[in-house]
């Protein structure tokens, strides 16, 4: 009788552990074709306008499976963007960096943000990805002599969002085509009325996502 009891005890311990085919976690690398509009950026009296050029961007994301198909981590981009500086004759505030009047340059443009993903499993399915977070702009360089522009290591609010699709070649390999957008919110001080604080910026991203471990569930 007691041998009974403890093989029915045991049995019910492992009854309340469920194994899913849903990985633990992810990992996923990503480039992106990238446009922005530019930054407004009164402190320095200046326009970074990044004239919707495309650019390359990099981007990581790790990220915790918290229900099937559903994952919640944190995502980083960065992108070395070209530029066209519009400064003042003397810089606003000084010993802040170089000035200039449409001189090419360029920037680090860095994100990080905490992100939910829906979509995942095998053959193809729709993706949805929505974040908030941080943009940093950062070395701000002049192209002609790499002299640093003022108004550099700026970081705003960021917002993004994005739709797409993706094919999983089994539950845990996955690769995924995602259109972006984006808005950072540039601070309003030493702005006009009339001026634009927002940058908006869109993108197409081609990401690898890796599944690793088994997602357990407890009754």
């Amino acid at each position: 009788m007691m041998l009974i009891l403890i093989v029915d005890a045991a049995s019910a311990q492992r009854r309340g552990r469920v194994f899913t085919s849903d990985p633990d976690s992810w990992i996923s690398a990503g480039i992106a074709g990238f446009t922005a509009n530019g930054v407004n950026d009164g402190r320095s009296g200046s326009t970074w306008d990044f004239g919707n050029s495309t650019n390359l961007q990099y981007s990581l994301s790790v990220e915790k499976t918290v229900a099937s198909g559903t994952s919640l981590g944190f995502a980083g981009t960065y992108a070395r963007v070209p530029f066209t500086y519009y400064g003042p004759t003397v810089p606003v505030i000084p010993g802040s960096g170089a000035t200039c009047n449409g001189c090419d340059a360029h920037l680090n443009m860095s994100t990080l943000v905490a992100t939910l993903h829906f979509g995942s499993g095998a053959g193809l399915h729709q993706v949805i990805d929505i974040g908030a977070g941080i943009v940093n702009y950062s070395a701000l360089n002049r192209d002609a002599d790499g002299v640093a522009l003022a108004g550099g290591n700026n970081t705003d609010p960021l917002f993004t969002g994005g739709w797409g699709l993706g094919y999983g070649f089994d539950d845990r390999t996955q690769i995924e085509f995602t259109p972006e957008y984006a808005i950072g919110i540039h601070e309003r001080s030493g702005l006009a009325n009339r001026v634009s604080n927002t940058n908006g910026m869109r993108s197409l991203k081609v990401a690898f996502r890796m599944g690793f471990g088994v997602r357990t569930l407890r009754r």
